[in-house]
């Protein structure tokens, strides 16, 4: 009875030392006329933004702070579909610690959010026959290390025995081979299209553009090399002996977004052997070095045009590249190779790469 009573006059004690009760909210909010609230419980900061890739580029967004120390705010009607976004708490970029969907890459992470609706429809999950997603490690020529691709495989791929057409799909800078079907729903693109006619089933290889360290800056000139040397030596070998592809060069394309973009450039324009179709997102030419560097293939345009079947360089109105890929598109023209220019709305965002991917995958392999 002692120890009760003991115990019972400890627990006003015990109770003054729990901490405070925290607030309850949820991040993000996605209301159905596309508004999203953001929150974040920061008591002790002086001052939070929200920064997001929003429709035109990203933008930054004041939140306001309740008395219990937790920050909002509300954003104006955003189109359906997946952008990344993160706070900035007194500066500091900080992820959105309620919410566990994320958008990784090779030199950052930020939180993530899916606003559904029809303008999201081409990469949604939809309920259809589904393909695979493979992970895989190969040794490296280039590098002499072991190194990362993501491989997909179509509806129905186990079950045959048929060999397909192969997209190898490269990323931009600051991302990774697993961007293009983690954030870029690539695999989510290529089975609706599939399963609505449009596309003939394919395999995509996505591999990491990055063979020379993104984090150090004295080796970032040669990773274009280093690049294109593990793509044809080792990538291309690779994925043909572990999957069922069909080697033919007309059965083979290579595309990418911005820094990809630039790699199918250097890479594809000088293996017209191994490449059918080409397909450059958001990504130029802001000097004379390509003219330079592709002296002898543009002073041949009528061999270039022989052997892609496809030429497709897209690029939005407000991405920083535009100039550039303007340039691109004038100066092929000026040497008569022939290719398909594709200027749309849009900043250097996801939303619209995978519109990109969307509308190219038809174009193959037809």
């Amino acid at each position: 009875m002692k120890r009760a009573i003991c115990l019972f006059a400890l627990l006003p004690a015990l109770l003054a030392a729990q901490p405070a009760a925290q607030p309850t909210w949820t991040s993000p909010e996605v209301h159905s006329d596309g508004r999203v609230t953001l929150r974040i419980l920061a008591p002790k900061a002086a001052a939070v933004v929200l920064r997001g890739e929003w429709p035109g580029g990203a933008k930054e967004l004041p939140l306001n702070k309740d008395g219990e120390g937790l920050w909002f705010v509300t954003t104006a009607p955003i189109p359906a579909d997946f952008y990344w976004y993160h706070f900035l708490v007194d500066g500091v970029k900080t992820m959105d610690p309620r919410n566990p969907l994320l958008k990784t890459g090779a030199r950052s992470s930020d939180s993530a959010v899916d606003i559904p609706g029809p303008n999201a429809a081409h990469h949604a999950l939809r309920n259809v026959p589904h393909g695979t997603v493979h992970i895989e490690l190969y040794k490296s020529a280039a590098t002499g290390t072991l190194r990362r691709l993501h491989v997909y495989t179509p509806p129905g791929y186990e079950e045959g025995r048929a060999r397909y057409p192969v997209l190898y799909l490269l990323h931009g800078s600051g991302d990774t081979d697993r961007e293009w079907t983690s954030y870029g729903r690539a695999h989510l693109i290529a089975d609706n299209l599939i399963a609505d006619g449009k596309l003939k089933p394919l395999v995509m290889v996505m591999t990491d553009g990055h063979p020379a360290d993104p984090n150090n800056p004295s080796l970032r000139a040669r990773n274009t090399e280093l690049f294109t040397r593990d793509l044809i030596d080792s990538v291309i070998p690779f994925a043909e002996k572990k999957y069922r592809i069909d080697a033919r060069r007309e059965r083979r394309a290579l595309a990418g977004l911005s820094m990809g973009g630039g790699q199918t450039l250097a890479a594809g324009l000088k293996s017209l052997d191994l490449f059918s179709a080409l397909g450059v997102f958001s990504m130029g030419i802001r000097d004379d070095s390509f003219e330079t560097q592709n002296q002898e293939l543009l002073a041949n345009p009528g061999n270039v045009n022989s052997r892609l079947r496809l030429f497709w360089i897209a690029c939005g109105k407000d991405d920083f590249l535009w100039e550039a890929a303007v340039r691109l598109h004038e100066t092929l023209e000026k040497r008569g190779v022939q290719h398909t220019w594709r200027p749309t709305e849009g900043a250097h965002t996801w939303p619209v790469w995978r519109r990109y991917l969307h509308e190219f995958l038809p174009l193959l392999f037809q």
